[in-house]
């Protein structure tokens, strides 16, 4: 059952207006501070243009894109140019990538979710977050409030659409604990927990596999909320247990994104709202327009890659973005959010689990058409495939 109509009271967030510090404030200072970039949005004809950026943050987040993207990329050249001229090389080589791939990363760290690339990350994107107040789960988005009264677990957040990585979703991670009063893992595969340079962008997702016993141990764990003397967490101290976000599109969300269009590709998939209907899960459900426009994908005629990678489990592609390098293009990010909630079903039959696919979906493609004057996209549809 969906909670709000279409047209709600839409505010939106503007997370790029945040101060470079916000991680380090105070807590009443912090939601001082999302308080004053909290507005009622404006309708626009085109998509917003980047907030403007210091050179030393620009330059810190393009070092940042050129480790978690660019490592990855750079390893197979690098790998197949030292098999053509020097073997020998490979000897160190091939150890040094071991290392980076298996030294340990202390998982669930608050420093992860806790420090400047967050911000930094959120005015790259110029990321802001549409939501509707008049949905009782984002009532009390971005207040104090949602430290007494975090909205009730287990929560699914659906991050779509997949993209070459949905960067505005993973900027979301940083802030999520400040609009829901929790914190997410983030469901995927496990590969990417060993790809150097980009397991430390996984380190910040919480990453955990997503099988159908993970999903389901992580949404029925218990939130964080309270120290061994009952007292309340406050924003320093993660809240982590029965969120977990996933992108639902997964390979074919890579393959078919396509600058310029809006489309969900899910085909027969309906495992995960399955889990939903067993837990009984609050489906927090965002669109993240501009994901897209970040990149450029190359992909064979033939299919050729899609298939291997759907074989492997893994994505293998090539893509290119700003320069022609793997640093994405700087395109204002804005998620439209829509909530279902789910009633809990032990056994739910085909036509629920089909129903509540529909909901939550075309829901969705509702939501983009009411809010999508609010980010600059008034010609664009939602597809769901």
């Amino acid at each position: 059952m969906a909670l709000p109509t279409e047209e709600g009271d839409i505010v939106a967030f503007e997370l790029w207006r945040l101060p470079l510090n916000f991680f380090s404030l105070e807590q009443s200072a912090q939601y001082e501070a999302i308080a004053k970039v909290t507005k009622k949005p404006e309708k626009i004809t085109k998509p917003r243009a980047p907030c403007p950026m210091t050179f030393g943050d620009e330059t810190l987040a393009v070092l940042y894109f050129m480790l978690v993207l660019g490592v990855p990329v750079l390893i197979p050249v690098v790998t197949c140019g030292m098999l053509a001229t020097c073997p020998a090389h490979l000897r160190w080589w091939l150890p040094t990538l071991g290392f980076l791939a298996f030294h340990p990363i202390p998982k669930y760290r608050p420093w992860y979710r806790r420090n400047r690339i967050g911000v930094i990350l959120a005015q790259y994107f110029t990321i802001t977050l549409l939501l509707d107040r008049n949905d009782p789960n984002c009532q009390r988005a971005g207040t104090p409030a949602v430290e007494e009264n975090p909205v009730g677990t287990p929560v699914v957040a659906l991050a779509c659409p997949h993209g070459v990585l949905n960067w505005g979703a993973i900027t979301w991670v940083f802030f999520s604990r400040w609009i829901t009063g929790l914190e997410q893992y983030t469901a995927g595969v496990n590969v990417i927990t060993r790809v150097p340079g980009l397991r430390y962008a996984a380190a910040s997702l919480w990453a955990i596999p997503a099988d159908r016993g993970s999903l389901k141990r992580s949404l029925q764990e218990e939130p964080r909320i309270l120290d061994k003397k009952g007292q309340r967490f406050s924003t320093a101290v993660p809240r982590r247990g029965g969120k977990v976000g996933i992108v639902p599109d997964g390979i074919a969300g890579i393959f078919k994104s396509t600058p310029g269009k809006d489309v969900l590709f899910l085909g027969k998939k309906r495992g995960l709202m399955r889990i939903c209907l067993e837990e009984g899960a609050t489906i927090f459900g965002g669109w993240f327009n501009g994901t897209s426009e970040m990149f450029y994908i190359v992909t064979d005629p033939f299919g050729i890659m899609e298939a291997i990678s759907r074989k492997l489990k893994v994505s293998i592609f090539l893509f290119f973005g700003r320069w022609g390098s793997p640093v994405p293009r700087r395109v204002a990010v804005t998620m439209c959010a829509r909530v279902v909630q789910c009633s809990k079903s032990a056994a739910p039959s085909e036509q629920e689990v089909e129903s509540l696919h529909d909901e939550v979906y075309g829901g969705l493609s509702r939501r983009f058409d009411a809010m999508k004057h609010y980010c600059g996209y008034p010609g664009r549809t939602l597809e769901i495939q």
